[in-house]
């Protein structure tokens, strides 16, 4: 009797004790249904972060979690990457992929996909504000300054594609003239630009349209090709005397050619000869624009861009009239 006296205090606390960790138990279920149930209500918005929802699948409240993965989207924007920058794209590829991917949202419980959301993310024409989101960066501007960015870009698109690219397509073979470059150089080269740019543009006139027959070196050779696209490939080509004597890698002539000329056997920085028509001159230290017909060895013995030797053949094949041949 004084052995059951002395354990009662401890018995009724152990009571007490589970009914307080019941009563926890209770009040904790408890505000999880209504944690559900509101969620229930109100249908869950599935972003970049995880978020709670009622998995349809197994049923139970939970938390989801993300992966993320490549999607068709990824894939095009990698490949259009590769075929515009080249090897430049080395570079970029690397920062752009991860931007395009999909964040997939997960149950934990049965691992089943919730959702698909893409990482970037464009808005409506039709709100009065847009917002631009790449991965977690986003970017909130009014429709009517998206409208003003949109117009300006055509704009001035639209003034380079007609600046870069009419001039060089109208171009048409002529005889060769006995122009020298030394001659050139003088009336539109760079010096003479920055006395006096009015003179050298009504001094280009007399140059305009006529073919020339030079001796440089090339510097570079850029062979555009891009599927379903057509693009003229280009020469950057170092006089002698050259207009930026202290630098040596400036070029003074950019010659644009068709696929009908071959410059597969062109070396670099070695002695050529090349015949072309003048079609833009240089401003401001940029190379002057020709159009690519043909391309020569020139004599050991030749001087460059002597007035006589310009004006002879060097090679022994022969070729139609070049007045009826045209740019392509």
């Amino acid at each position: 009797h004084f052995q059951v006296n002395s354990l009662q205090p401890q018995l009724s606390l152990l009571l007490f004790a589970s009914q307080a960790r019941r009563v926890h138990m209770y009040l904790r279920d408890k505000k999880d249904d209504d944690v559900a149930e509101d969620n229930d209500d109100e249908e869950a918005t599935f972003d970049q972060a995880p978020v709670r929802v009622v998995c349809p699948r197994c049923g139970l409240s939970i938390i989801t979690f993300i992966e993320h993965e490549s999607s068709w989207l990824t894939y095009t924007a990698a490949l259009v990457l590769l075929f515009v920058l080249g090897w430049a794209a080395v570079c970029v590829v690397p920062i752009v992929y991860p931007l395009f991917k999909d964040v997939v949202h997960h149950c934990p419980r049965c691992l089943s996909v919730l959702a698909t959301r893409s990482r970037v993310a464009i808005g409506s024409f039709r709100n009065e504000v847009m917002s631009f989101r790449f991965g977690s960066c986003v970017v909130v501007l009014a429709r009517k300054y998206v409208l003003l960015l949109l117009g300006l870009t055509l704009l001035i698109g639209s003034i380079h594609v007609m600046r870069s690219s009419g001039s060089p397509l109208t171009a048409v073979r002529t005889p060769s003239v006995s122009a020298t470059w030394d001659d050139y150089r003088g009336d539109c080269g760079f010096k003479t630009y920055l006395g006096n740019p009015i003179h050298v543009s009504v001094a280009f006139d007399q140059y305009r349209n006529k073919t020339v027959r030079w001796v440089g070196r090339p510097l570079s050779v850029d062979s555009f090709h891009f599927p379903w696209f057509h693009q003229h490939g280009s020469i950057l080509i170092r006089m002698d005397p050259p207009q930026f004597p202290s630098k040596p890698e400036m070029p003074d002539l950019l010659l644009m050619y068709s696929d009908e000329v071959h410059v597969d056997a062109l070396k670099l920085k070695e002695r050529i000869g090349f015949e072309a028509t003048l079609v833009e001159v240089g401003r401001r230290g940029s190379p002057h624009t020709l159009v690519l017909w043909e391309l020569f060895t020139p004599s050991p013995s030749i001087e460059l861009n002597d007035p006589n030797a310009t004006l002879q053949r060097e090679d022994a094949r022969t070729r139609t009239d070049p007045s009826d041949a045209e740019a392509p």
